[in-house]
């Protein structure tokens, strides 16, 4: 009887271990999940095919407005290449109180709106922490954002194999920029924003050697496809 309760007594613990690793994490976001606080901000933003002019003109007012907001630091209107409909923004502001400020401003909010009209998918915006940073040489007319997602167990060594590449990246002949970003909600998830200065200089990264050994590390750390959008900066 004695070793029936001991047994029933391990049970119970390990299930209720179980459900405790289920539990949402605060503010009923999913287990692994953070709050989103991040200086930084990738945005992707698709519109109805010819609504292309609304919303660059939309974007291009947020910036314009935007550079005045406290804190502001940089804003990068996107396009994508051979899918004129999909835009992006990268932003950087000085630490996430300016950035949580920034969303309460009347352009911010006339922005949102103008673009809702015309959107076919909704305003997939993730606040992001610095993983690796270097220079921002102007020039730069390729703009390759990457999302790479690994699995949880990884995450570690995939932030050690992201910085690695990023350096390697920055020595490459005609990059401009090479960045990545953390997600802030997800740290298993990653941007890779690199800017290159004409479109062979990023063909001749992608047929790298060091590009080949970290497409080949990754694949089976990955939690998802290497998503990488091409674009170009209009304003």
């Amino acid at each position: 009887m004695v070793m029936r309760g001991l047994v029933f007594a391990m049970l119970l613990v390990a299930g209720m271990g179980a459900v405790q690793a289920q539990t949402p994490a605060p503010g009923g976001l999913p287990p692994g999940s953070q709050p989103a606080a991040g200086n930084w901000v990738i945005t992707y933003i698709e519109v109805t095919p010819g609504g292309e002019p609304k919303a660059l003109a939309a974007l291009k007012a947020l910036k314009t407005a935007s550079a005045k907001d406290n804190g502001y630091q940089s804003m990068i209107v996107l396009q994508r290449n051979g899918q004129p409909n999909h835009l992006a923004l990268i932003e950087h502001w000085k630490d996430n109180a300016t950035r949580e400020a920034h969303l309460k401003q009347p352009h911010t909010v006339t922005a949102r709106e103008a673009l809702k009209a015309i959107e076919t998918a909704p305003y997939d915006e993730r606040p992001s922490l610095e993983l690796s940073t270097g220079q921002n040489n102007p020039g730069g007319t390729i703009y390759a954002v990457t999302h790479v997602d690994f699995v949880p167990t990884f995450r570690q060594q995939g932030e050690e194999m992201l910085k690695n590449f990023a350096f390697e990246g920055r020595r490459t002949d005609g990059n401009a920029r090479f960045d990545v970003l953390t997600q802030a909600s997800r740290p298993n998830h990653m941007t890779i924003v690199a800017v290159w200065n004409n479109i062979e200089a990023w063909k001749r990264h992608t047929a790298a050697a060091p590009t080949k050994e970290f497409r080949t590390e990754l694949l089976p750390k990955s939690g998802s496809l290497y998503d990488e959008r091409l674009y170009r900066a209009v304003n």
